[in-house]
């Protein structure tokens, strides 16, 4: 018993010892791993199968929006009488439909009866009466060679109101937009101001050729800015562009002539540019002015102001008719590079009066006051 008792009291006072891993617990740690890989792998699985499905659910929800707008318009359509669909056509085609209104621009315009109207007596109405249109006829054309002609019922009382002929109309009216007046002033007398702005640049011409012999007599070197130049530049982006509206899209133009904005924002792209570049004239016309009030005295100033319109018509006319046949676009280019190198290797001045503070261009007598700089 005692032999027991010792032998039982050793061997519990022995080191334990430390079973190192064996290959058994090495797979399965091992195994243990690739099955949490293995589960994120699934879960990316499903989380890209869900947005797929949220992604597939949303463009049906956008096609079942879009088939029942569709379904809408399609109801609202089938729902117009033959009359009111051809009002919104001739809108969408002509630019102005019924509740548009005119202006009357002739001396005097006669509305004809038709019958079934109430009014049988033949009116008559005055230069700046106002018209609003009231109805839209399309007459069709016995021969298919021949156009569709239509006849627009205006009003401009309860009592005054009649047909004529669109062409009729047309002629003798004007947007009752101050927008549209303008464009419509500048179009109709295009060959008087045009033939003026021209006399302004023969009379700059002139007075360039008579300062070879006079030095009082200005040109475009006479003042140290760039603004003009740019000025010009701009009246031949304004001149390139829109001769490319007329010539590649004319509707764009003709939709603005009837509905004008000055903000490009409310613009389809292309006019949006036209828009903003004859903002950008007119700002750097109101520029030139007043460097031209700062640095030259009145005569001077005017034979400027004189000359540089003069350039721009010339350049307006030469881009915009060349535009048509392609190659006012390269024309610009050389302008653009033209005026350019002419304003920095000749106009532009480097130096200043010591006494005055006024622009040089080389040292000497101050041509402002007078002082000799050395």
């Amino acid at each position: 018993m005692a032999l027991l008792l010792l032998s039982v009291f050793f061997s519990c006072g022995k080191k334990t010892e430390v079973v190192p891993f064996t290959d058994d617990a090495d797979s399965l740690v091992e195994a243990r791993r690739q099955e949490v890989i293995q589960l994120q792998e699934e879960n990316e699985k499903l989380t890209t199968e869900l947005s797929r499905e949220d992604s597939i659910l949303a463009r049906f929800e956008a096609s079942a929006s879009t088939q029942d707008k569709t379904a809408e318009a399609t109801d609202t359509l089938t729902k117009l009488s033959p009359q009111q669909v051809d009002s919104l056509v001739f809108r969408l085609t002509h630019h102005y439909g019924p509740n548009f209104n005119f202006e009357v621009k002739a001396d005097s315009l006669v509305l004809v009866p038709r019958e079934g109207d109430l009014i049988q007596d033949t009116c008559v109405v005055r230069s700046k009466d106002l018209l609003v249109v009231a109805q839209v006829k399309r007459i069709v054309a016995a021969d298919s060679t021949q156009e569709d002609t239509f006849l627009i019922k205006v009003a401009h009382s309860q009592l005054t109101m009649g047909w004529v002929e669109e062409k009729e109309l047309l002629r003798n009216v004007v947007p009752a937009d101050p927008i549209s007046q303008l464009i419509d002033f500048l179009t109709g007398s295009r060959a008087i101001w045009m033939s003026t702005l021209l006399g302004f640049g023969l009379l700059g011409f002139f007075f360039h050729k008579m300062r070879k012999q006079q030095t009082d007599i200005v040109s475009l070197s006479e003042m140290d800015s760039f603004y003009p130049f740019l000025l010009i530049i701009l009246v031949g982006c304004v001149a390139m562009l829109y001769a490319s509206v007329q010539n590649f899209v004319p509707e764009f133009w003709q939709e603005f002539y009837y509905h004008p904005t000055m903000n490009p924002l409310l613009l389809p792209p292309v006019m949006a540019v036209l828009v903003t570049l004859v903002w950008l004239t007119l700002i750097v016309l109101v520029a030139v002015v007043i460097e031209v009030y700062n640095n030259l005295y009145s005569f001077r100033g005017i034979i400027y102001l004189l000359e540089v319109a003069g350039l721009c018509m010339v350049v307006y006319l030469l881009i915009s008719w060349t535009t048509f046949i392609y190659i006012g676009y390269v024309l610009l280019l050389l302008l653009i590079a033209a005026l350019v190198y002419l304003y920095f290797k000749f106009i532009r001045c480097s130096l200043i009066c010591g006494q005055c503070g006024r622009k040089m261009k080389a040292k000497g007598i101050c041509k402002h006051c007078g002082a000799l700089n050395e």
